[in-house]
């Protein structure tokens, strides 16, 4: 193999990884009436790929301390949604750009909310 073949295919290798259309999405479900030291309880999130059509849905759970992650996610547009025992569930509209990296943050209003003395 020449060296300048060598120099092509490896600046082919750093261009295709710069472009590598790979997303990530992280967040944190904070809980009304529950504080952040407490074990938080668990929500369900899910990432629906718009048109709603799509099969594309990528689910996790929150876990003790409130975070998720989705590490490889594709392209486009989306439906957040966050859904938990007890509480109004969740709903936002993201859309994910090519080497999108993210953070989202929300808190869960509760479904009975504690009542002022």
């Amino acid at each position: 193999m020449t060296r300048a073949l060598a120099f092509a295919l490896l600046l082919g290798a750093q261009a295709a990884s710069a472009q590598s259309g790979g997303a990530t999405l992280r967040g944190w479900v904070a809980f009304e009436g529950v504080a952040y030291v407490d074990k938080q309880p668990r929500a369900t999130v899910k990432l629906r790929h718009d048109p709603p059509e799509s099969s594309v849905v990528y689910t996790t759970q929150t876990d003790e301390h409130g975070h998720f992650d989705f590490p490889r996610i594709s392209l486009g547009r989306f439906r957040l949604e966050i859904t938990a025992a007890g509480y109004r569930p969740y709903a936002a509209d993201v859309y994910v750009a090519s080497d999108f990296a993210g953070n989202w943050a929300v808190e869960l209003k509760s479904l009975h909310p504690a009542k002022m003395p």
